[in-house]
């Protein structure tokens, strides 16, 4: 193995992945010895950590010798690669791939040269500058538009001003694949919750709309949780609003998130 692919355990996945991922991409590849196509892809992702020049970590992750991990993330055939942007999985293939493809996969992810000016726009709505913040995100996807980030940002903040159409729109008009990832379903999930905050939604079912007024505001757990005391005692709300908002509110954790299992178990018991 090259020095500069580290081999991760289940000890150390959570500072050396998901930790790690918020300062710079993490890709991981679940692999084993034993698999050949493991070994044709571990030179490629050798190659491209070398090329890379720290602009993303590439580790692996012995599937035989840390089976909890792959059984968290659902690895069911190997190589498979996944990508960790800001503690999740925001992209991933399976199976070996030439060089040329792992680098187109990879390159929507490295750092652009808009990413300041993202990070000011970021800052802008942090100081509740929403206005200010989708003005200079609109101003990145014109001119950088292989900012995919970026305009998953655009579209979060468009959701958040109550623009849920043009979040929508936003979305929709990333590239498919793009579009299908974890972080597109992030975004996807923000602005279910922002379409039932409105007063609309709240109209005809305020609890719902409470909930994702919760969510938006940072609350999820206790929106979570009211989603699951009414689902107790409605059952035609537990099989289908009621379940469709919490897998909108799991789509906003991260996969290895401690509160997932817990909440998925509840969830299967009330809809069996």
């Amino acid at each position: 193995m090259s020095s500069s692919v580290q081999a991760v355990t289940t000890a150390s996945f959570h500072n050396e992945v998901v930790s790690a991922s918020s300062d710079k991409p993490v890709l991981v590849d679940f692999w084993a010895p034993w698999c050949g196509p493991c070994r044709a892809l571990g030179p490629v992702l050798e190659q491209l950590a070398d090329e890379a020049d720290g602009q993303v970590k590439v580790v692996k992750v012995n599937t035989d010798e840390n089976q909890d991990l792959a059984q968290q993330f659902q690895i069911r055939s190997i190589p498979a690669v996944k990508l960790f942007r800001g503690g999740r999985v925001v992209d991933e293939f399976v199976g070996a791939q030439p060089l040329a493809r792992v680098r187109a996969f990879l390159e929507p992810h490295l750092p652009r040269a808009s990413a300041g000016e993202h990070q000011a726009a970021r800052d802008l709505a942090e100081r509740g500058d929403l206005a200010g913040a989708i003005e200079a995100l609109r101003k990145i996807a014109g001119s950088d538009p292989g900012n995919f980030d970026a305009r998953r940002d655009l579209a979060r903040f468009l959701a958040l001003s109550g623009d849920v159409v043009g979040a929508s729109r936003t979305l929709g008009q990333l590239p498919p694949q793009a579009q299908a990832d974890t972080a597109s379903n992030n975004v996807r999930a923000f602005i279910h919750f922002a379409a039932l905050a409105t007063n609309d939604a709240a109209r005809s079912d305020g609890l719902r709309a409470g909930a994702a007024r919760s969510i938006l505001g940072g609350s999820l757990d206790a929106a979570v949780e009211s989603l699951l005391t009414r689902m107790q005692g409605d059952r035609a709300f537990a099989t289908r609003a009621g379940r469709e908002d919490l897998l909108q509110a799991f789509a906003l954790l991260a996969p290895d998130d401690p509160r997932l299992s817990g909440w998925r178990r509840r969830l299967a018991a009330l809809l069996n």
